[in-house]
């Protein structure tokens, strides 16, 4: 059965039993963590776990578990979301994302996903009205101005010329719809992505950890992407809070998470165009 491991407030992960020894032998985890599994009633130290006492580490002091629960016990849930789905504490969690994302993701606990698919639907809803009016606008204006200089006759396009600014309206808010419907999906192939690409780093979080950062770092700055010109200051931002979200949540350094989630991307990206281009050129050589 996996184990919940902790220190000084932090989450470190969920780890089998044989990774802990392990990880107790190196000297990467201490006996005076924190560790917890389904069934128990509190978080116990693991040098009182009579599983790992064999392992040959001292057990831990009073005063540091002591002192652990004291501070984790004045630590609150991070982000606002974790703790209730009120508007108010969707509202707070964009702040503390966008403002505090340190703090913020330093705190966000090990857990399921319901609640960051929960709030990725809270942040898609501002995001579908904006884009299906915005959208929908610039679609109707293009149909007219295209009717206007003698374009397509067909049915379709007197279709949107009768109707007008509504229809066109209502069919990018339905495809805008249908594609939000999928977006905790593409959250997941994500999530896969970026944990593979942080691998070499040996994360402590695990794959819901993953998921649950890039929910919360991508979902508060959702609402702002379709609005003209906000969205390319929010969006280098939103880059700037997933990098301290999995920073925090694996404690991996920063310039690493910039390595895996910016650097080989872009490489793998450049070398894709580079083959293409290659390609191209032998063909026409050729």
């Amino acid at each position: 059965m996996q184990i919940h491991l902790a220190r000084n407030s932090a989450q470190l992960g969920v780890f089998a039993p044989e990774e802990i020894i392990a990880g107790l032998q190196a000297g990467r985890f201490l006996a005076s963590d924190l560790a917890w599994r389904d069934g128990m009633a509190a978080w116990t130290p693991l040098g009182d776990w009579s599983e790992f006492r064999g392992v040959g580490v001292p057990p831990p002091s009073p005063s540091s578990v002591a002192a652990f629960g004291a501070k984790n016990e004045a630590t609150p849930d991070m982000p606002s979301w974790e703790r209730g789905s009120s508007f108010a504490h969707y509202v707070a969690t964009i702040k503390e994302v966008a403002l505090d994302p340190v703090r913020t993701f330093a705190n966000l606990r090990d857990g399921g996903y319901a609640r960051p698919i929960s709030f990725t639907y809270w942040s898609l809803l501002p995001a579908w009205l904006c884009g299906s009016i915005l959208y929908g606008a610039l679609f109707g204006f293009m149909a007219l101005a295209a009717k206007g200089q003698g374009g397509r006759n067909d049915a379709f396009m007197t279709w949107i010329n009768d109707v007008g600014f509504f229809a066109a309206a209502l069919v990018i808010s339905a495809a805008l719809a249908v594609f939000f419907l999928f977006v905790p999906l593409f959250n997941f192939i994500g999530a896969a992505f970026t944990h593979v690409l942080l691998l070499p780093w040996k994360p402590a979080g695990s794959f819901a950890q993953t998921y649950r950062a890039n929910a919360y770092a991508y979902g508060a700055f959702m609402p702002f992407a379709f609005i003209p010109c906000v969205n390319y200051v929010v969006m280098p931002w939103q880059l700037v809070a997933a990098i301290i979200a999995h920073s925090q949540v694996h404690r991996i350094e920063w310039w690493k998470v910039v390595i895996s989630l910016i650097v080989i991307p872009c490489l793998c990206v450049c070398g894709l165009y580079a083959l293409l281009f290659a390609a191209l050129a032998n063909k026409f050589a050729g």
